[in-house]
């Protein structure tokens, strides 16, 4: 598994996510390593450890949300953000979200938030099509924090900054 995650990168300012980013998404079925201290975004079979997937670029903040795996790119390398079918690794969408700086990306039963050039900015995990929610900067070690409220019977849920 070690060998699959390659050396530890030297990454560390504020366009490249800080080494203090998660590093490690997981479901009952995978892990997931990303993030600025990757050579490549890995994922791991939970139960054998053994490698099911890989992606070369690595400087991902990832959401597991639903069905999909969300590798939300940083500001410096000038790539896209993907979501990903969590199993096979294939890319599901391409996803132009213009995130940049330190803000770390937060998630809703719904939709991802994280800064981008005019503030904050949602995510809708439906249509994949981002929206300017507000202008204000989140903080980057935090990120975009929201009041949520979530239907019992399903997944309809309403979120506020």
């Amino acid at each position: 598994m070690f060998e699959s995650l390659g050396e530890y990168q030297h990454r560390q300012d504020w366009r490249s996510n800080w080494r203090t980013t998660a590093l490690l998404r997981c479901s009952d079925q995978a892990l997931y390593f990303a993030g600025p201290a990757m050579q490549r975004l890995v994922a791991v079979a939970a139960e054998s450890g053994k490698p099911l997937w890989s992606h070369p670029y690595s400087n991902y903040q990832l959401i597991l949300e639903g069905d999909a795996l969300y590798g939300i790119s940083g500001q410096i390398d000038n790539e896209v953000s993907r979501k990903f079918d969590p199993l096979t690794g294939k890319v599901l969408a391409e996803l132009k979200t213009n995130r940049r700086a330190c803000t770390r990306p937060t998630a809703s039963c719904d939709a991802i938030f994280f800064r981008a050039d005019e503030g904050s900015v949602r995510l809708d995990l439906q249509s994949d099509e981002s929206q300017l929610v507000s202008p204000m900067r989140p903080n980057c070690h935090d990120g975009v924090t929201m009041r949520m409220a979530c239907s019992t019977g399903g997944h309809r849920c309403a979120t506020a900054i």
